[in-house]
């Protein structure tokens, strides 16, 4: 009598000897859509070797055109889209086969990004606190919105001491004087202002701070 033991109702798992990765994007980090060059992927099967006629991209549902470029153990497979259109998310599968008929496939859920320039120059203000809020949607898996802000402070405006040349006369009369700006850059339609300190007449007595103003008109 032979005994023995049975293994019921186990589950095998498959080895694979295909190997799918690398994948790429034919630009740097973010893309306009017109400038999207190609997808690539690498798919190696060292033990088997890799079918290029059973392995191709599979865009949204639709088996697309492929091209492979030989590498070690396999290719890298290209595919160019002729335009890239979608809800808020692009589903790319590789379907890899090898010479034995093994099937792999590898799904991957590109999302779509925002590159924004704020070109318009605004003057804040000196010493000013500016609020910036940001909101993003993720229409992957599980559809949600995020938000963040952050804020930042401008710069107060840097006071100078400024030369100043006073011309004496015999008698006494009012004395004028001229200043000598750091910096001719002034802005339209802004108001600036001159703190005259520190004067002295010869006898040691000091002049109260006298404070003005104006303002650059603007010409058009």
């Amino acid at each position: 009598m032979t005994s023995g033991n049975a293994n019921l109702g186990a589950t095998i798992q498959p080895t694979w000897t295909i190997f799918i990765d690398n994948f790429s994007i034919g630009v740097e980090e973010w893309i306009l859509e017109p400038d999207l060059n190609y997808f690539a992927v690498d798919v190696v099967d060292p033990t088997h070797g890799i079918s290029t006629s059973g392995t191709y991209f599979i865009h949204d549902g639709q088996i697309v055109s492929t091209t492979h470029s030989g590498m070690s153990g396999g290719y890298r497979c290209y595919y160019t889209p002729s335009g890239v259109y979608s809800d808020g998310t692009i589903n790319l599968t590789m379907h890899a086969e090898n010479t034995v008929n093994e099937v792999r496939e590898l799904t991957f859920h590109l999302l779509y990004g925002y590159n924004l320039e704020f070109e318009k120059l605004i003057d804040w203000g000196p010493k000013t606190e500016v609020v910036t809020t940001i909101q993003a949607s993720n229409l992957a898996f599980c559809p949600n919105t995020e938000g963040d802000s952050f804020y930042f402070e401008t710069e107060e405006l840097p006071s100078y001491d400024l030369g100043a040349f006073i011309e004496g006369v015999v008698k006494h009369v009012d004395l004028g004087a001229t200043i000598y700006p750091q910096s001719t850059f002034f802005f339209y339609d802004r108001t600036y202002t001159i703190t005259v300190s520190g004067v002295k007449d010869f006898h040691g007595n000091i002049m109260d701070t006298y404070t003005f103003s104006f303002r650059v008109e603007n010409p058009i």
